[in-house]
């Protein structure tokens, strides 16, 4: 093998095992800040860009970035961000009613 070869697939890996990182931190929740995710889709553009040259001649490649592409329009989804702050706000309007719910028994608990 060219030394060529070795520093393209090496390039290729290295991108693999990045976005791959980067797909479960977004899929764990550890990528909750909006800004953080326009910053880190920036990041994946200009690897896509970088990598575009062998897109025509390398399968993996084009795989790659056909996945990167996915991982930037799913980091720039606010979908997610929205799901998860209605989620939050379900979670203390279910415990703000169990408290008041609690409230109102003692008197009632007291008496009996």
């Amino acid at each position: 093998m060219k030394q060529e070869d070795v520093l393209h697939s090496d390039v290729i890996n290295y991108f693999t095992t990045e976005f791959a990182a980067l797909e479960e931190r977004l899929k764990s929740g550890r990528l909750e800040d909006y800004r953080e995710r326009v910053l880190v889709s920036r990041k994946i553009s200009e690897a896509v860009h970088l990598l575009s040259p062998y897109v025509r001649s390398d399968p993996r490649a084009r795989h790659l970035v056909k996945n990167a592409e996915a991982l930037r329009k799913e980091l720039l989804s606010v979908r997610s961000i929205i799901a998860k702050q209605l989620l939050q706000k379900d979670k203390q309007s279910l415990l703000q009613a169990i408290l008041t719910r609690k409230k109102g028994r003692r008197p009632d608990e007291l008496a009996g």
